[in-house]
């Protein structure tokens, strides 16, 4: 079958990676190279620095919906065309450019968190699952029938440990779709508008933690922001430190949100109720520290409080 894939960030990677080997005819579109880094060099987007360690070529597209946009599809000749991760919304004459549809990738069980952040959003709710989808694009954004579905449970990973799973089961089950649209069996299930919930952006302050809560809604917002914005707390003379990982922890009653508890098991901050046994730190322009390793060099005596 003849693919092109609109793709442009990281969790795209696997779906080309999966088309690529399995034999399907790909042709690739990508958002321009832009400036990045300290130098701002011209850097590729990472689909398109992946595409070409495979000899593959990829096309820069300013605007897939402009009329150089629409030529180049064309020239490409798809059977399907497959968008996940590309940063486009696709118009009209992009979504009937193949006889097989326009399918999309989503990282959520649909029709819950629709939107730009699922992964973080099921996390930050306390969702015990999440998964992937295959949808049709449609004009609204993450609304279009469900082809195939899979479901993971979300205990103890990180929104980028998330995404990277559900990117590599996407990428997959991409696969058993085409696979089903070639002998004709694919069923299309609409998504039911009743349940619909959304998943806004991500800004840098939704990685502050707030001792006040729960240590398991503490710890759901660390992974949740995990690697991005990051998850940050303030030590008594104002400097930042972020916490890469922890895990709640049973802990007595009667301490204050926020402070240091005189424990044998590390650096445990009490928290609204129980506790938060934090493993991983960083403080800024520092590098990343296991607990131990930073108490060591940082004391923080019981009674210390973290603090807005």
């Amino acid at each position: 079958m003849r693919v092109t894939l609109l793709a442009s960030a990281d969790f795209a990677i696997p779906v080309l990676e999966a088309l690529v080997a399995s034999g399907h005819e790909v042709a690739l579109g990508s958002q321009p190279a832009r400036p990045a880094g300290r130098g701002q060099k011209s850097r590729a987007t990472p689909v398109a620095a992946r595409a070409a360690e495979l000899g593959l070529p990829a096309h820069e597209l300013a605007d897939v919906n402009s009329p150089e946009g629409l030529d180049w599809l064309r020239t490409t000749a798809p059977d399907l065309v497959a968008v996940v991760a590309f940063g486009q919304k696709l118009g009209a004459a992009v979504r009937a450019a193949g006889p097989w549809g326009c399918l999309n990738i989503h990282p959520s069980l649909l029709p819950r968190w629709r939107g730009a952040a699922p992964v973080p959003a099921a996390l930050l709710e306390g969702d015990e699952e999440t998964g992937v989808c295959i949808i049709d694009v449609v004009d609204r954004m993450d609304a279009g029938p469900v082809l195939a579905q899979r479901r993971t449970p979300t205990r103890g990973k990180t929104a980028g440990e998330l995404l990277d799973e559900l990117a590599h089961t996407g990428a997959r089950l991409l696969l058993d779709v085409l696979d089903g649209l070639a002998r004709g069996d694919v069923q299309r299930v609409p998504q039911d508008e009743t349940h619909v919930t959304r998943a806004r952006k991500l800004v840098p302050d939704d990685g502050r933690i707030r001792w006040e809560h729960e240590a398991t809604r503490v710890d759901a917002r660390v992974r949740a922001v995990t690697p991005r914005p990051g998850a940050f707390t303030l030590l008594p003379d104002g400097t930042r430190i972020a916490i890469l990982r922890g895990e709640p922890v049973p802990a007595e009653r009667g301490h204050l949100p926020g402070e240091v508890l005189a424990r044998d098991d590390g650096l445990v901050v009490a928290c609204g109720r129980d506790a938060l046994r934090i493993a991983r730190v960083q403080r800024e322009g520092k590098r990343p520290l296991d607990a131990a390793e930073f108490l060591r060099g940082h004391p923080l005596p019981p009674g210390t409080r973290f603090g807005p």
